[in-house]
């Protein structure tokens, strides 16, 4: 892969650093495989095309049409099933939902978009200084609980757009509201938790690596001084989360108390390592082995679902939308236009464009369209050019 990232100027700055801590410090695995060997780079991300390509816009569309509610929440699930359990389903609304589409917003420039989705975090998500991860519309709270991974990721949305545009009334409510409440509950020791609220002290024993969002950690300690070694804790956890040079993915969770790696039985979801590597991306952090082994599966679409994470072996052959819409995502972050371009060349693919179907524009299946795939998809394309 000589030619990737051929225009950019990089150096390594971190292998003496975690080389020199490994011995007595940094988490291992199981396998006790060793850390991956990361660069840090130097440049611009992409820009986000303007105006955006007619695949994002009828993607837009689609996601304005039949996956967004009357009051502007947009639902987990173009068809409106059942609940059923703790899992989110149907016309649920998730902060997943809505801090995606901040994030999209804030990406376009598109300052309605952007204050409209604040203000129905403030006035239908946030309740007792609690941004509920999962809701119903108009009903009694399903849960009382915030997911960290939203909370971040809306947080640092927010910090980012202060250099657009002022904050209207929610946004700057909510933007306080998470840096004063996350240093207090969204952390344990330094280690993020997953889910917090204001009824029962978290009780996480493990830290769900897709969930650190390193570079709102980073913005957090900059407004809360007491946070930079929480900072240095994340970040030595992701880094230690590489799998091994045959697999050159990511472990799923992180035991504090044990300092080891697990992974769902014993499979690694492609969708937690493409979080990893994003989060990893956007502070301009790699590993030149992860960026060789996803553009190879971009390039070729072969980008599946599950992996074995002993033996690297591919478990199925479903692809995702999402995960190409991700892998966009790190190219543009890393500013590498030739793992962004073939990762959007697949996710056309995958876009639905009968103009007679009601999926049109969107990415669905079996009748049915979920709002994490179509606005991951979403996130990517505005790269599309």
């Amino acid at each position: 892969m000589a030619k990737t990232l051929k225009r950019l100027f990089v150096f390594v700055v971190l292998t003496g650093l975690i080389v020199l801590l490994w011995g007595n410090f940094l988490p291992h695995t199981e396998d006790n495989t060793k850390l991956a060997n990361y660069t840090t780079l130097v440049s611009e991300p992409l820009i986000p095309v303007d105006p955006l390509s007619r695949e994002a816009l009828n993607c837009r569309a689609f996601i304005d049409d039949h996956l967004t509610s009357p009051y502007g929440g947009i639902y987990t699930n173009y068809q409106s099933t059942a609940q059923t359990g703790d899992l989110s389903a149907g016309h649920e609304v998730l902060s997943e939902s809505m801090g995606l589409l901040l994030e999209y917003a804030r990406l376009t420039g598109d300052q309605k978009l952007f204050n409209d989705t604040a203000n129905y975090i403030k006035n239908y998500l946030m309740v007792d200084d609690i941004l509920l991860w999962r809701i119903v519309e108009n009903s009694d709270p399903i849960t009382d609980v915030s997911a960290t991974i939203d909370d971040l990721r809306i947080y640092q949305t927010l910090a980012l757009a202060k250099n657009q545009w002022p904050h209207n009334d929610a946004a700057a409510e909510i933007f306080k509201t998470l840096e004063n409440q996350l240093p207090l509950k969204g952390f344990q020791s330094g280690y993020l938790v997953n889910y917090y609220s204001n009824a029962s002290p978290t009780q996480d024993k493990t830290v769900e690596l897709a969930y650190i969002n390193l570079s709102a950690i980073q913005t957090l300690a900059t407004a809360k001084p007491e946070m930079a070694s929480a900072v240095t804790t994340n970040q030595e956890i992701l880094l230690g989360s590489f799998i091994s040079e045959s697999l050159p993915l990511y472990h799923k969770s992180y035991d504090p108390s044990k300092r080891i790696y697990t992974d769902a039985d014993g499979k690694i979801n492609i969708l937690d390592s493409l979080m990893v590597m994003l989060n990893l991306a956007h502070v301009g952090i790699y590993s030149q082995q992860s960026i060789d082994w996803l553009e190879e599966r971009t390039a070729s679409g072969t980008l599946y679902s599950y992996y074995d994470s002993q033996t690297g072996a591919t478990l199925d052959t479903q692809e995702s939308s999402a995960a190409y819409g991700l892998a966009a995502q790190i190219g543009a972050a890393l500013g590498n236009e030739f793992l962004t371009g073939n990762a959007l060349s697949q996710l056309k693919k995958h876009q639905n464009s009968d103009p007679l179907s009601p999926l049109y524009g969107g990415f669905g299946y079996n009748n049915n369209a979920y709002s994490y795939d179509n606005l991951q998809a979403l996130l990517g394309l505005v790269y599309n050019k």
